[in-house]
């Protein structure tokens, strides 16, 4: 279990900047970003760090007191890549986390997560998934899913020879509801296994 401490600081050989985080012993932050996600007036803290063997996102949602400040974490295991660093933002109170994994055959993913005030967690809203070739070796898949009311589509990518820098053409368009269910953000789908089910729908 990856533990926290608030506040400390912490001198980490990544340039961003690690106020208030510790981390376990070995692991590296890789990007971090902070904002209000559950409206209590109080920023929370959301980061990406690892080591060679484990990556994982963390959210550290806050719990204001009377004297002080709680955190709560939530922590989603991501594959350890050789892409870093991923990219985390604030779009409003929604947090989108872009991830490449993968090797020449990879997958880039988009997640976007937003506090769900009745169960107090951080919930997935949003799944975008592109399976290509870094080298144009063969076709690719690619599916969006809004978790919120359902709606999905896919597209399949067929390789366009001497393309240039965009070598893949959207075929076979698919529109569809896919099933809605509360995913929170310890046990989000990963964009690979979203990208197996759809291809089979």
């Amino acid at each position: 279990m990856r533990r926290f401490l608030l506040p400390v600081l912490l001198l980490s050989a990544s340039p961003v900047m690690a106020q208030d985080i510790e981390l376990p012993a070995g692991d590296v932050l890789e990007v971090r970003v902070d904002g209000d996600l559950n409206g209590d007036g109080t920023n929370d803290i959301a980061f990406i760090a690892g080591n060679a063997d484990t990556r994982s996102l963390t959210v550290l949602l806050s719990s204001r007191h009377e004297f002080d400040v709680e955190y709560t974490p939530e922590v989603l295991e991501l594959e350890v890549t050789q892409f870093t660093p991923a990219t985390l933002a604030l779009d409003g109170n929604v947090l989108r986390v872009e991830d490449l994994t993968g090797g020449t055959t990879a997958v880039a993913s988009t997640r976007r997560f937003r506090y769900d005030g009745t169960r107090k967690r951080m919930r997935l809203i949003g799944l975008d998934a592109t399976l290509y070739s870094r080298t144009n070796a063969h076709d690719g898949f690619e599916a969006s899913w809004n978790l919120v009311n359902g709606d999905a589509v896919t597209h399949d990518l067929r390789l366009v020879e001497g393309a240039g820098e965009d070598p893949y053409e959207e075929v076979n368009e698919r529109r569809f509801k896919y099933r809605v269910r509360p995913q929170f953000l310890a046990n989000a789908t990963d964009p690979e296994t979203m990208l197996e089910e759809m291809q089979q729908e």
